[in-house]
């Protein structure tokens, strides 16, 4: 990623998994003037302690993206998505959002992820890039070749990662945007300490004091 993209796609299994994942990428790339846009696959709601059903949890989660979205400017949508059991329509959904969108960049999950949403996300995604450019599906839309498709962290951890991103001067956001997921917090009490602790790892990686690390998708050629 030589120069900032104008539109970046981040497609994730749960509400807060981009905030793991991309949270400080996506402060960046918002602070430099890029468009920023979140697909979340389920809203996940029985991670939501208190909660008498899925769908009361759903509703506490949904409020939390709405807020995390404001906070950090990034449009987003959520598609209802709990397990991919048809593939070609999840693969056609993406291939129309990429279409449509015209991102020049996209982060999604890790294909070794051990959650099962977050590996076919990332399969899908994957598929859905390769797609997108090409002469397939033609009834959603003209074919749009991402100039790059990244891999991000969130529980399984690259041994050698491609890309570092600096992300110093927006960790403090990041973190700011985690604590509004306050479910997610009694859901994962050690969250914060993870978050800090990997960009440090990241960061010393990198030269700097906070980073994020990304694993480049073997999707297309980089074009230069």
């Amino acid at each position: 990623m030589e120069s900032a993209p104008n539109r970046a796609l981040v497609v994730v299994a749960h509400p807060d998994d981009e905030i793991i994942g991309t949270g400080g990428t996506i402060s960046k790339l918002h602070s430099e003037g890029e468009t920023v846009k979140v697909i979340v696959f389920h809203l996940g709601g029985k991670s939501v302690r208190g909660t008498i059903d899925e769908t009361q949890g759903q509703d506490v989660r949904r409020k939390e993206l709405d807020e995390v979205s404001k906070y950090l400017g990034f449009a987003h949508e959520t598609w209802g998505i709990q397990d991919v059991t048809d593939r070609r329509e999840v693969v056609r959904n993406l291939v129309k959002e990429i279409r449509e969108f015209k991102p020049d960049i996209l982060f999604t999950h890790a294909p070794q992820d051990r959650h099962h949403l977050h590996a076919s996300v990332s399969s899908t995604t994957t598929e859905a890039a390769w797609h997108a450019s090409q002469l397939y599906y033609l009834d959603l839309g003209n074919p749009w070749r991402i100039s790059s498709v990244y891999y991000f962290e969130v529980w399984d951890l690259f041994t050698s990662p491609s890309f570092l991103v600096d992300t110093t001067e927006f960790m403090e956001r990041k973190k700011k945007a985690m604590s509004l997921y306050a479910s997610q917090l009694l859901a994962f009490p050690k969250i914060m300490e993870y978050i800090e602790a990997l960009a440090i790892v990241r960061g010393a990686e990198a030269g700097s004091k906070y980073a994020e690390a990304f694993q480049r998708a073997p999707v297309l050629p980089e074009l230069r």
